[in-house]
């Protein structure tokens, strides 16, 4: 099973609704979080660089790059998943709905990795959602 959180804004790559990491990266650059919440952002960003490869097909790299290819969470991945969920509670309080999917079916797999996959998704990928 994999998991993804997403808002309805639709990212202009996928098509589908944008990540969380992206949602929150806009909300930072407006200046709109409060303390509290700015320092859970940089702390959280900083732990997944540390704690999550950067799939090389979602790099922008001229080689590697495929459009349309979305991030997913292995559900084992529990201390990532834990972190989104609190990035999701910050995009709540500023009345951003998220969605949380859950699929067996992502989509044609670009990359896998311990923790997540790329995939790009089928047609009929969001229609499980929890």
């Amino acid at each position: 099973m994999y998991l993804r959180l997403s808002i309805r804004e639709k990212d202009n790559v996928s098509g589908v609704g944008m990540g969380l990491f992206t949602a929150m990266g806009i909300l930072n650059d407006k200046h709109v979080l409060l303390e509290h919440e700015s320092e859970l952002y940089a702390e959280t960003l900083r732990w997944f660089a540390k704690n999550l490869p950067v799939p090389k097909v979602l790099s922008g790299g001229r080689h590697h790059n495929r459009p349309g290819a979305i991030s997913w969470f292995k559900a084992t991945a529990t201390e990532h998943i834990h972190r989104m969920r609190q990035f999701a509670q910050i995009l709540e309080a500023h009345g951003v709905a998220v969605a949380q999917h859950a699929t067996s079916r992502p989509g044609r797999i670009v990359h896998e990795d311990e923790f997540q996959i790329a995939a790009i998704p089928f047609r009929d990928t969001f229609t499980s959602t929890m």
